[in-house]
Order: structure tokens, then C-alpha cells, then sequence
């Protein structure tokens, strides 16, 4: 006889395992959570609009069930549970995600305005960058335009270097011709004294030996 109730009590365990599912206590109400499937039986505590339960054995008056993820067990009555969560349960699941937002809306507010200083001082090394690149720039073409002048100049400096060293040596050549000239013209000339003088003397000699 035992065996059999101890069988049946199990088969009821199992039962209401298989069949459980979680219900919500019903708006405007704080349920008692009493210890049995009655009034006569004493209130546990009070269970407020939202609860989450988990249903182990359903009444049609009266449904077993546990709260607190199971850390409690007692009897509800049927008409207090409802499948969908209430509208406190979804007005405080929507405020807290209100908050959540408005929070996470603060958050993104200052790293849009972080964002906005961090792209104002850009903005502002980038025009610095700029005006820099072109005073290069203009630096650049200037010392390109100097350094083709000077090429051009060190080009005409060769140019007239090699024309006066040609004119030099060309001046040299002239210049020994010249001494040359004045040599054989002043030989020339001594020649001619020398002369001069030989056939003066000669006569001298020819008048003295008339006497």
C-alpha cells in the first residue's frame, strides 16, 4: 500500500513538472501566497502585481507554484495568474529602458561633442598644415626659380671664363709676336746706327787721308 502511494505521490510530481509554466500574478493585486490550497491555510507573504511564478501543479481554483527562481513553494489562487506580463512589469521593463537610453543618449551627447572639438582642432591643424604646404610651396618655386637663375649664371660664368682664358692665351701669342716685333725692330734699328755709324767713321778716315 505504500509502494502504491509512494508511486502515485511521484507520478503527481512528475506530472506537475511536466505540465509547469510561468504565469504572472494580475495587475491591481498583491496575491497571498498562502501554504495550501486554501483560505484555512496560512498566508506566507504577499505577492505582488508582476511576480514571476512558476506553476507546479494547476487548480481550477487554486495552482501550486514556486517564486524566487524556486526558493519558494505555496498555493496561489488561479485567477490571480495571467500568461503575459502586466503592465507594471512592462511599464517598469520600458522605464528602465527609458533610463537606459536617456543615459546612453547623455554618454553619445559628450562623445559628440568630444567629437566635435577633436574635428574643430583638426579642422584647425589642418588649415595650419595648409597654409604651410603652400607657404613651401611658394618658398619652393622661388628657390626653383633662384636655382635656375643660378645655373644660368654659373653656365654664363663658364662661358666667359673659357672666353677671357682664350682671350688670354690669344693675348699671350700677341704679346710674344709683339716682343718679337720690338726685338727684331730694335735690332733693325741698331743694325741701322750700327751702320750709320760704321760709314761715318769711314768717311772720317777717307777726308783724313787727303791731308
Amino acid at each position: 500500500m505504500k509502494i502504491k502511494v509512494l508511486l502515485t505521490a511521484f507520478l503527481l510530481c512528475f506530472a506537475s513538472q511536466a505540465v509547469a509554466e510561468t504565469l504572472y500574478i494580475t495587475d491591481r493585486i498583491n496575491a497571498t501566497f498562502r501554504g495550501g490550497p486554501g483560505t484555512q491555510y496560512s498566508i506566507i507573504k504577499g505577492l505582488p502585481s508582476g511576480t514571476v511564478v512558476e506553476v507546479i501543479e494547476a487548480g481550477d481554483k487554486w495552482s501550486r507554484v514556486t517564486v524566487d527562481d524556486g526558493a519558494s513553494e505555496g498555493w496561489v489562487l488561479t485567477q490571480w495568474l495571467v500568461p503575459n506580463p502586466t503592465k507594471g512589469v512592462l511599464l517598469e521593463k520600458l522605464d528602465a529602458t527609458h533610463k537606459r537610453l536617456v543615459k546612453s543618449h547623455a554618454q553619445l551627447k559628450e562623445q559628440l561633442a568630444e567629437l566635435k572639438k577633436e574635428n574643430a582642432n583638426l579642422t584647425s591643424q589642418l588649415a595650419g598644415t595648409e597654409k604651410s604646404a603652400a607657404s613651401s610651396e611658394q618658398a619652393y618655386q622661388q628657390l626653383k626659380k633662384k636655382s635656375a637663375n643660378f645655373l644660368q649664371l654659373e653656365e654664363d660664368y663658364k662661358e666667359t671664363k673659357n672666353q677671357l682664358d682664350n682671350l688670354s692665351k690669344k693675348a699671350d701669342i700677341l704679346n710674344d709676336r709683339l716682343t718679337k716685333k720690338n726685338m727684331i725692330w730694335f735690332l733693325a734699328g741698331a743694325g741701322v746706327l750700327l751702320v750709320g755709324f760704321l760709314i761715318g767713321a769711314s768717311s772720317r778716315k777717307k777726308k783724313s787721308s787727303y791731308y
